[in-house]
């Protein structure tokens, strides 16, 4: 990886999401550097005072005109993000805040001599974000007392009272209609309410039959919000239709605690319900049914599966390298006394666009990124590091390339940044020129569009199209086009910051095919994904077949699907009578009522 210079910086560095601009603030002078020349584009003085308290830095949300895809993969229109025709056309402009506890100021990006500034008066400032676009900004009241939404465009503003949380998992807006669904405590009753998305008048509201709900999650196709209960109440999720009918509820018996983490796939296919046992749940979006079940094992034996283990050298230089099976995962000692206990599925990362791979962490073993094949229903390959892992971030144009943290194991050595990628011959530990890191090392991708230039290879078969083709991303070395440029990464810590260039592995077509061998039935290979994986493919892709509902799904190899990724099958008997229940299901599903 090729390294930029240290820059110096006292809060951090902050990339804007279309990867134009990069902030950060050195002592009381707010930078904008251009992201990729790393030049200096602007210079803000801020007060000193103001300088030393600021506590929070966002920018704007990127508003793109794109088209939002529904669960039967029909378009539903363009997103409609609000009512400035600018952001329809993609000229939004973007802006930047920062702010502490009790002030807000806002800079734009396109005209230096604009800037707004919000005094939050009573309550402060617990937490502070951009809403549904750059116009507007909204403000989380200590205590939770209250949400105020700030028009930067007439300086008017509205309170919502008692909402639950005060951060993203307690409220969320509607993609393709921005509409604001909050999660609200009133008298001891969990109440959701909609607002629309220009006035955030109250459009709908309904209490929950929950005692403590945890959070809520739209579906990226916007037809449905997931809501789940606290986990030392049982196992219990809702899924509610965007005007507030319950369509299901999907619950079962557990040991010890519930439900920890919930997340939609990309394309609103799955719902999946991580849970404190270290079981991954599946639900399908048809009939939001348990549809594949994953196990995080602590003994891995799985043939055709990579598990890759950090070393660290005399020199104290790190690498992977494979490791023999059966293989004992490192495990994280629990006690009862404790309070917080390092349990269950705490991280589910899908990859974008496609989500056909998941990286998921359990918290009892807090060492271990596991990566899972939607199309295998298995285990694809399986990192071990030798401190625990702070954070998984996939990147966000290029589907199977993966960026880990780890926490640090030595407060004078190095940041280290961990990479994988499924056409690489072997991951990558990448040490970093920031030296004396402390606890608070960081690293995010650069956004860079998609790369424009593919090889396509067949699977030498003569078959149909409906098999599909490989696709094989080259990113040319051409600094001319911005398509072009290497996938970046910007770190640092809170003395400074630098960006990292990473470097593609050159392989010829034989090389990012990979021998291809099927092993008790599975089709393995090593790094790249070849068109007969697509006997199980995601239900957008109009495959079959495909595990999509509660039908029986028996795969014939010999070989029982039960523990890491477990296809769930009922018998013929149970079958019978819920095919017809499925069926209704999906007429009644067909004539709900959705509000746009």
């Amino acid at each position: 990886m090729d390294f930029s210079s240290l820059y110096r910086s006292t809060n951090g560095s902050l990339p804007s999401p279309n990867g134009t601009f990069l902030s950060n603030l050195t002592g009381s002078r707010l930078m904008i550097r251009d992201a990729h020349s790393l030049q200096i584009k602007r210079i803000i003085n801020l007060n000193p005072d103001f300088a030393q308290r600021i506590s929070f830095m966002k920018w704007s949300p990127q508003v793109m005109n794109e088209l939002c895809v529904g669960w039967n993969g029909l378009s539903l229109g363009k997103r409609r993000s609000g009512i400035d025709k600018t952001e329809e056309e993609g000229g939004a402009p973007l802006r930047l805040l920062v702010a502490d506890e009790e002030t807000i100021q806002v800079y734009d990006m396109k005209d230096d001599k604009w800037t707004a500034t919000i005094n939050q008066g009573f309550g402060g400032i617990r937490n502070v974000d951009f809403g549904r676009n750059q116009d507007e900004v909204i403000v989380f009241a200590d205590y939770q007392l209250k949400i105020t939404v700030w028009s930067l465009v007439n300086s008017k503003h509205i309170e919502i009272p008692n909402p639950k949380f005060s951060t993203n998992v307690g409220y969320g807006y509607r993609p393709c209609t921005s509409h604001f669904a909050l999660l609200c405590r009133q008298s001891t009753h969990d109440v959701i309410t909609v607002h629309n998305h220009t006035n955030y008048r109250l459009a709908s509201t309904w209490t929950l039959p929950t005692l403590d709900a945890q959070g809520l999650k739209w579906a990226p196709c916007g037809r449905w919000i997931a809501v789940w209960e606290s986990a030392a109440l049982g196992y219990k999720v809702l899924i509610y239709t965007s005007d507030g009918h319950l369509y299901r509820t999907y619950d079962r018996q557990c040991e010890g605690l519930g439900v920890k983490s919930v997340e939609w796939s990309p394309n609103s296919d799955f719902l999946t319900i991580g849970s404190y046992d270290g079981r991954m749940v599946f639900l399908s979006n048809y009939t939001f049914s348990p549809v594949i079940e994953m196990n995080h094992t602590s003994t891995i034996r799985l043939p055709g599966v990579s598990v890759w283990s950090e070393c660290l050298t005399a020199s104290r230089e790190r690498h992977y390298s494979i490791v023999s099976q059966p293989m004992l995962l490192p495990t994280f000692p629990c006690h009862p006394s404790e309070v917080h206990q390092k349990l269950g599925i705490s991280t589910i990362a899908f990859n974008r666009p496609d989500g056909h791979l998941v990286a998921t962490k359990n918290d009892s073993m807090p060492t271990t990124v596991w990566i899972w094949s939607l199309k295998l229903l298995k285990p694809y390959t399986v990192l071990v590091h030798l401190t625990p892992v702070k954070s998984i971030q996939w990147h966000p144009t290029i589907p199977d390339l993966l960026m880990i943290l780890c926490t640090n194991d030595d407060d004078r050595g190095s940041g280290v940044v961990y990479l994988w990628s499924s056409r690489w011959k072997q991951p990558r530990a990448v040490v970093t020129p920031i030296e004396r890191v402390s606890g608070q090392f960081w690293a995010k991708w650069l956004y860079t569009p998609k790369p424009s230039n593919s090889a396509t290879a067949s699977n030498g078969t003569s078959g149909s199209s409906s098999t599909g083709s490989l696709v094989c991303d080259r990113r040319s070395r051409s600094p001319e086009k911005e398509c072009d440029k290497k996938p970046t990464i910007i770190f640092g810590d809170r003395d400074g910051f630098a960006m990292g260039y990473v470097e593609d592995e050159i392989a010829d077509e034989t090389d990012i095919m990979g021998p291809i061998a099927e092993d008790d039935g599975y089709i393995t290979e090593k790094r790249a994904w070849n068109p007969r994986d697509w006997a199980f493919s995601s239900p957008s892709q109009q495959q079959s077949p495909t595990p999509q509902s509660n039908y029986s799904y028996t795969i014939n190899n010999g070989l029982s699907r039960e523990g890491l990724g477990s296809v769930l099958e009922q018998s013929s008997s149970d079958n019978v009578g819920k095919s017809k229940k499925e069926d209704d299901d999906y007429r009644h599903r067909r004539h709900v009522s959705i509000k746009s």
